[in-house]
């Protein structure tokens, strides 16, 4: 039988697990509920409130979620985030060790490295790199589990959140390419910033910013990338926006807004010496080029914040459409 509570209640156990049981389970439960549903009305059609007691003698979504959850009560991030924290884990190791191999290799053929070097160096970072990576991932699921997303929240059956249309559903792996993105810009930016951001010349290289100053800065960077993973953690559990997606989108695009312009418009970032050499090689024509390194810090700065702001104005409308 099709009724929008069951259908709801159904979704909110449903929503978060993984895709190959998700429709089984569906099936399950809708088997389950209606045969629960014959037995006590019989014949009769059963009115809201016979659905809302057979409902509630199943149990919360999250309790119901629990039960077919393997991995329940075994581990410290409990149901229902567990699947989201395996997946959001997975992502985020896969990119940090892409983007220490990345930046191994370019410091083993730039600075000529033995090959044992660059082995050793690269199991070093990589160590400390996805130590790091987990460290930061575990503590903002537990953080969810004790505190987060409807715990210690009573349930109720108006707070069931509607079946989203296809078109209304956030995209997992928008949600996923926005968190390796992510990643990979944090490696990039706090393992090799000489290497990936400069000019390649003949002789050396020269990098954008300043190297001493980017370092100096390095918790201002990390905090804008843990941001983004709140951000797009937090669509990856609900999966569509509503008031939870709007509000942590509002307060994590604003911290970030701080966060950028903290980080952007330290004094000396760019690299005085890079700039210098592009002015050398762009003149006449050309020489609009280097005003553009010249201010690319300001020029950086603009793009993100252009991108937080259309981020969160989608975020909204999307959410009060609904």
């Amino acid at each position: 039988m099709k009724n929008d509570l069951i259908d709801r209640y159904i979704y909110a156990v449903t929503k978060r697990m993984n895709h190959r049981i998700r429709d089984d389970v569906q099936k399950e439960l809708y088997a389950l509920v209606e045969d629960m549903l014959t037995e006590r009305c019989g014949n009769a059609a059963p009115a809201e409130k016979d659905i809302r007691i057979v409902l509630t003698e199943l149990g919360t979504p999250q309790e119901l979620y629990a039960k077919y959850d393997e991995n329940s009560g075994r581990s410290l991030i409990g149901p229902p985030y567990y699947g989201t924290y395996k997946l959001v884990t997975g992502i985020v190791l896969a990119c940090v060790a892409l983007g220490m191999t990345v930046s191994g290799l370019i410091i083993h053929f730039v600075e000529a490295q033995l090959w044992y070097e660059t082995l050793l160096s690269w199991i070093s970072m990589m160590w400390s790199g996805c130590l790091q990576g987990f460290a930061i991932v575990t503590i903002l699921f537990a953080f969810f589990c004790r505190r987060g997303v409807q715990l210690g929240e009573p349930f109720n059956f108006d707070n069931l959140p509607p079946v989203p249309k296809r078109t209304e559903q956030i995209s997992r792996w928008e949600c996923v390419f926005s968190i390796a993105f992510c990643v990979i810009f944090l490696v990039l930016f706090l393992a090799a910033p000489q290497y990936i951001f400069g000019y390649w010349g003949a002789e050396k290289i020269i990098p954008l910013f300043d190297v001493d100053v980017l370092q100096g800065c390095w918790y201002l960077i990390l905090i804008y990338g843990v941001l983004d993973i709140v951000r797009e953690t937090v669509r990856l559990l609900e999966r569509q926006y509503n008031r939870k997606v709007m509000l942590t989108t509002l307060v994590t695009n604003s911290l970030s807004v701080v966060v950028a312009v903290l980080w952007l418009t330290k004094p000396n970032l760019i690299n005085g010496e890079f700039i210098t050499h592009i002015e050398q090689i762009m003149e006449g024509d050309a020489a609009f080029i280097a005003e553009v390194f010249v201010n690319f810090q300001l020029f950086f700065l603009g793009i993100i914040l252009f991108a937080l702001v259309l981020d969160t104005v989608e975020a909204i409308v999307k959410t009060l459409k609904k």
